[in-house]
């Protein structure tokens, strides 16, 4: 291969980025380009130039996946990529030296570069090229640098000159260090050994961690091992092994030893140091060297060893590869596999293991090695229980794995330890009893800092020892506390739970009962509590938090179990691992406890080869309810083998004779169901002969019933008493004879139609229809009738009763046969088949019967029909119903019906329309504007009432009723048009009423002053002539709704004044008579009477009697309305015309007046008819109210002022608004503005712009 220029520096690597790379060649040619060759393509060779700035190519080395760091003779290094799609890129570049860089070295251990030029050298870090950790400047040498190289280890670098001198730099310390408890000693600088308490250590401000030193060491030799036990610190730093005693502020040497080899390994206890040799051999010695050391191995003592110790040269054969002691044991791993347990206090061999290959280093736990870590030479980890010999691999464990360490915190019960390797740190639990037997769980993984050595782990914060002879701490991701916690998941929340409680932090555990409280994440708290046996957790779980009695009450069961074999049984019971749980009930001191797991999971296979071998007594039961169970799974062969088995091996003295007899019967009537199921017939229907069991004849009826022997099914059912299915059963079989003696026990609808339909095949109608009737198939009994027994009025009845289509259809071809129309229209109608109805109604002219019964259903078609025929009110009122609401209106002004029923209907058309076009096109025809003939001033009311506008309408009413009171006045009646005008006002007073409209005080005013009026004649003709003139005082005092009858009315008041005895009162209006205006017209018989009263006027007179107000008690006169104390308007008797009190309260049934009840019935009994609504009406017919009060209430709630009332029965307490005096006035306004208006008021105005 030729090149275009002299090539040096050749080097062999592979590129990045490739998945299967191949080597490439690489070299500088000429000192300016870097030429890539690669074999497999020797014809596509690559050269990279650089800028021409950068001068020379100095040197270049490969790191990292397929990086290549260039070093220029100007100062410059640049990082390039061999990535395809990289190449020819800069990745970084810098001038580290101004004049000349001579060299560039990388150590991978250090994961650093160090660059030399001009007269100094720069150490960079290769995560950050940018990071220059340290600058080492050589004043003496500028310019004179040549060659810089790391030691292989990254502990040392050197730097040669020009003029041969070679500079040597330590890099890092030797990482050496022995953990005690919490304490930690550690080399801090080449010739110092610190020990710090890592259980008191703090932060500053900063953050950064200060180590709590206990004491230094100086030393005179640097050492290569350092071991540290609870009063001494041991180190091979000479070629003796001294002990020395921290105990005091400086270092007390407490012995120093010689040894015949090597020291590779320490380890102190209070009293004896353990020291292996390089040889193979240990020699374990007290401390201050008293007493005779002893050597291992030794033969004599250990079970498991060769026959020599010694080959024939005298080499090993078992080799001590490392060794622990403490205050109680001895333990030592070898080459070929053993790990060997010896107590300290006798020396006796107490254990030992035997592993397939060497064992190369041993982490006893620090609870005195009832645990212990060992990894062999294939650097696999196991972890052996001495107690138990248990002995399993830990998972997750590399070849990469470089040492491992225990928790040493004492607050911590569980078993954890981690493991690192050159990235990550493992953390590890140990569980020796879960319900799955021992088990060795990673937890979660830490990134471990480059150039950081884990030490001692402490309560999860990890201790490291640094290249520097400085501690660092770590805080393990498994330990850390989540500030989020209420914004994860319930599977995260859970998840962390269980981590927490896996490691064993309970105190953080439990402070999250305040931010987790999803159930589903404390289950799987629960779940990892009693995976490993802790049942008071799971407990205090379920009780706090989850609320699930039923589990609380199970645990607190299980507490009391001593036996951890049953406990775990149990446990895997609730995680449903039933093969699991068995087999640990068995190993447990209660196997039965298998069998009774079995029976309640009624697994009988299992239950039964269990019950074999534990309590034979129970087979019978258990064979019982297992064959009970095959029956239900329809394997019935097993399920009769079964039965016979239970009955045959039934040993039970423990049962009482009542239990006998429950398992005997269970078992018979099993094996019957069982025999009649396999088709023996005979034998089964033998078995049940003497049967009284009704469900037992049930089910063996049904079996018989389903392989079809019908007759034997239903002579089991009638001994049963299942009357209906025996009937169903018979008929099946036809055995009607049977059916018939049945027949009146039969209630069911199915068997009494299948027995009339037998009945009707065979002929006999009347006895199929009954059966139909009964089984309520009235289709069926229709259809009987009409066709056979020509029964056409039944038919007819049913079918109006039942109103069936079917049926219809059926009786209305009978009446098609028999041209009766009407009721072939009235059939069809039921039948819905309304077209063909509506035609033949119009065919054979019964459409008026048509209308009559669908005169609820609105149709266009009906109302063209009547309108042709010209009768508009039908016409209308299907219009109406249709919503066609113009052309009803239409058919209703244009009917010549004159009893006022078309303009009703069209006023309530109106109402339904609430259409202003069609209002005032009524409002025109009664105005009299269409057809030029006024309509009654009623109907301008009915309008008002149907629109909903009921202020008008009461204006309406009022104005009506005082064309009535003048129309009597024209008249001259006594009475006239008075009686007129006052049940126009009782009816409006009603209608309002009935709508729960607030009625007007005017109406009310002008109903009692014409009720006081027509009152007269019966109070007189009952002999009450006191109460008759006061009532005629009181038109007398509204005289000016009189002006026609002013002198009648004043004359009739001074005549029966002055008969009653209230010749005050006659006096007053005699002199009144006497005015000009009134006494020419004054009638000539009572004239000379009034002069005599005027010329010898008497002024005595009885005081009124009082009565209580029945809103507060107060006394007012018994004919005044109004109470001067609570401001109410008094409700009125009708049939005195006194004010109403809460005594003697009853009710008109009809008007709903109130009377008061004496006075009442003495009228009723003169005029057989109520005062105020005129009905009939006699003593019995009046209500008399419960509660009085009530009815007060609701007379209240009518009045039109805004005042509210609160009424207490006896002790009344008022409460009042102000508005009195507003509704005065407003009333007078009113009555103002009605005294002007009259009908002709209404004709003149539309319903729009009518004042408000």
């Amino acid at each position: 291969m030729g090149v275009k220029g002299d090539p040096n520096n050749v080097q062999w690597c592979n590129t990045r980025g490739v998945s299967n790379p191949d080597a490439m060649l690489t070299m500088v040619l000429s000192n300016k380009t870097l030429f890539f060759y690669n074999p497999k393509t020797p014809d596509a060779p690559m050269e990279l130039a650089f800028q021409a700035r950068y001068g020379n190519i100095v040197t270049y080395h490969w790191f990292g996946d397929g990086y290549i760091m260039i070093g220029f003779s100007t100062g410059y290094f640049v990082v390039i990529s061999t990535n395809m799609n990289e190449i020819g890129q800069e990745l970084f570049q810098s001038r580290d030296f101004k004049d000349l860089l001579n060299d560039i070295a990388l150590s991978t251990t250090l994961n650093k570069a160090a660059t030399c030029g001009d007269n100094c050298i720069k150490i960079h870090d290769l995560t950050d090229l940018k990071d220059v950790s340290d600058i080492i400047t050589l004043e003496d040498d500028r310019g004179q640098l040549d060659k810089i190289q790391w030691s292989e280890d990254g502990q040392f670098l050197s730097i040669s000159t020009k003029l041969g001198s070679v500079h040597n730099y330590l890099s890092r310390l030797p990482v050496i260090g022995s953990v005690y408890g919490s304490s930690v000693a550690f080399l801090s600088s080449l010739l110092e050994v610190t020990i710090t308490d890592q259980s008191l250590t703090s932060e500053i401000s900063s953050g950064s961690y200060i180590p709590s030193v206990l004491l230094r060491k100086q030393l005179e030799i640097e050492p290569t091992i350092t071991a540290l036990g609870p009063y001494n610190v041991g180190n091979n730093s000479n070629p003796n092994s001294p002990a020395d005693d921290p105990g005091a502020i400086v270092f007390k040497k407490v012995n120093s030893k010689e040894y015949h080899a090597n020291v590779v390994g320490i380890s102190l206890s209070e009293v004896y140091a353990a020291i292996v040799l390089q040889d193979g051999r240990m020699v374990v010695h007290r401390i201050d060297g008293s007493g005779d050391a002893k050597i291992f191995p030794d033969k004599k003592k250990i079970v498991g060893a060769v026959d020599s110790t010694s080959d024939l040269r005298g080499n090993l054969l078992m080799k001590i590869n490392c060794a622990k002691i403490n205050s109680d044991l001895l333990i030592f791993g070898t080459n070929d596999g053993m790990l060997i347990y010896y107590t300290v206090i006798d020396w006796i061999l107490v254990s030992e293991l035997k592993h397939k290959i060497a064992i190369r280093k041993i982490y006893p736990n620090p609870k005195g090695g009832t645990k212990i870590i060992f990894r062999d030479a294939i650097n696999e980890a196991f972890i052996f229980t001495p107690t138990t010999d248990f002995l399993m691999p830990i998972p997750s464990m590399t070849e990469t794995t470089q040492d491992i360490a225990w928790e040493r915190s004492p607050k911590n019960k569980r078993h954890l330890f981690i493991s690192w390797d050159d990235d990550f740190i493992t953390v590890y639990v140990y569980h020796q009893n879960s319900v799955k037997g021992p088990q060795c769980l990673a937890l979660g993984a830490t990134k471990l800092p480059f150039g950081l050595k884990p030490i001692l782990l402490c309560d999860g914060v990890l201790t490291c020892q640094t290249t520097s002879g400085k501690l660092s701490i770590i805080n393990l991701s498994t330990h850390e506390i989540h500030k989020d916690i209420p914004n994860l998941n319930e599977q995260d929340q859970g998840k962390y739970l269980q981590l927490l409680y896996t490691i064993g932090k309970n105190e953080e555990l439990w402070s999250c009962l305040e931010h987790i409280t999803s159930k589903k994440s404390w289950v799987m708290v629960t779940e990892a509590a009693l995976q490993i046996l802790d049942v008071a957790t799971a407990l205090r779980v379920y009780r706090e938090v989850l609320g699930n009695a039923g589990m609380v009450l199970t645990l607190q069961e299980l507490q009391e179990i001593e036996d951890r074999n049953l406990l775990k049984g149990h446990i895997a019971v609730l995680f449903g691992d039933y093969n699991l749980a068995q087999e640990y009930m068995l190993d447990s001191s209660h196997p039965s406890a298998a069998l009774e797991l079995r029976r309640d999971l009624r697994q009988f296979d299992q239950a039964l080869a269990l019950a074999l071998k534990l309590a034979p007594e129970e087979l019978s039961e258990i064979a019982r309810d297992y064959a009970q169970q095959l029956e239900f799974g329809g394997r019935y062969s097993e399920a009769l083998t079964m039965y016979e088995k239970s009955l045959s091996n039934f040993i039970t003295p423990s049962k009482t004779e009542e239990e006998l007899s429950e398992h005997q019967i269970a078992c018979s009537s099993g094996l019957a169901r069982m025999t009649l199921m396999m088709g023996d017939i005979s034998r089964g229907m033998k078995m049940l002969a003497e049967a009284t069991d009704r469900r037992l004849l049930l089910d063996c009826a049904n079996i018989l019933e389903g392989i079809k022997q019908f007759p034997e099914s239903g002579l089991l059912l009638e001994r049963a008493h299942h009357w209906e299915k025996a009937a169903e059963m018979y008929i099946k079989a036809k055995n009607w004879t049977k059916v018939g003696i049945l027949l009146p026990k039969v209630t069911s609808s199915k068997v009494l139609t299948q027995y009339a339909k037998a009945k009707e095949v065979l002929g006999q109608f009347t006895e199929a229809a009954i059966a139909y009737e009964k089984a309520r198939d009235f289709d069926n009994v229709v259809r009987i009738y009409v066709e056979n027994l020509q029964n056409i009025d039944g038919a007819v009845s049913i079918v109006r009763k039942t109103r069936s289509r079917e049926a219809a259809k059926m009786v209305s071809k009978y009446f098609q046969s028999v041209k009766d129309f009407k009721s072939v229209v009235e059939f069809f109608l039921m039948a819905n088949m309304k077209d063909e109805a509506f035609a033949l109604a119009q065919q054979h002219d019964v459409m008026e019967y048509y209308a009559e019964i669908i005169k609820d259903e609105a149709s266009n078609e009906l109302s063209t029909y009547f309108e042709n025929k010209m009768k508009f009110i039908q016409a209308g009122k299907f219009l109406m119903q249709a919503t066609n609401y113009p052309r009803a209106l239409k058919m209703f002004l244009e009917s010549s019906v004159k009893d006022g029923t078309p303009i009703e209907l069209a006023i309530e058309t109106v109402g339904l329309a609430k259409n202003d076009a069609l209002t005032h096109e009524l409002i025109d025809f009664l105005m009299g504007e269409i057809d030029g003939v006024p309509k009654d001033a009623k109907y301008i009311f009915k309008l008002y009432m149907s629109l909903g506008q009921f202020k008008e309408a009461s204006r309406t009413a009022i104005i009506i009723a005082r064309e009535e009171q003048t129309l009597g006045e024209k008249r001259m009646s006594n009475l006239g048009n008075y009686r007129a005008a006052h049940d126009l006002l009782l009816d409006n007073f009603k209608q309002l009423r009935a709508r729960k409209v607030t009625i007007p005080s005017e109406i009310e005013r002008m109903l009692m002053i014409l009720h006081s009026y027509i009152l007269v004649k019966s109070l007189i003709k009952i002999d009450e002539h006191e109460m008759g003139a006061r009532m005629l005082i009181r038109v007398s005092n509204n005289i000016s709704k009189f002006p026609a009858h002013v002198v009648p009315i004043l004359t009739s008041t001074v005549i029966e004044c002055y008969r009653a005895g209230l010749k005050k009162s006659s006096f007053e209006y005699a002199a009144m008579l006497m005015r000009p205006e009134y006494r020419q017209k004054i009638d000539n018989k009572y004239k000379r009477k009034i002069e005599q009263i005027i010329r010898r006027p008497e002024q005595i007179e009885e005081d009124e009697p009082s009565s209580p107000c029945p809103y507060c008690n107060s006394l007012v006169l018994e004919t005044q309305l109004n109470c001067s104390e609570c401001k109410n308007t008094i409700p009125f008797c009708i049939a005195t015309g006194k004010h109403m009190n809460l005594n003697h309260w009853s009710l008109c049934p009809h008007c709903q007046f109130p009377a008061i009840l004496p006075y009442f019935k003495l009228v009723i009994a003169k005029t057989n008819c109520c005062p105020m609504c005129s009905t009939s009406l006699n003593e019995e017919e009046i209500f008399i109210p419960p509660n009085p009060l009530d009815c007060l209430r609701s007379l209240t709630s009518e009045k039109e002022e805004d005042n509210y009332v609160k009424i207490k029965k006896q002790n009344l307490e008022i409460v009042e608004s102000d508005g009195e005096n507003k509704v005065t006035d407003t009333h007078s306004s009113s009555r103002k503005e009605f005294n002007n208006s009259s009908v002709n008021f209404l004709a003149a105005e539309k319903i729009g712009a009518l004042p408000a």
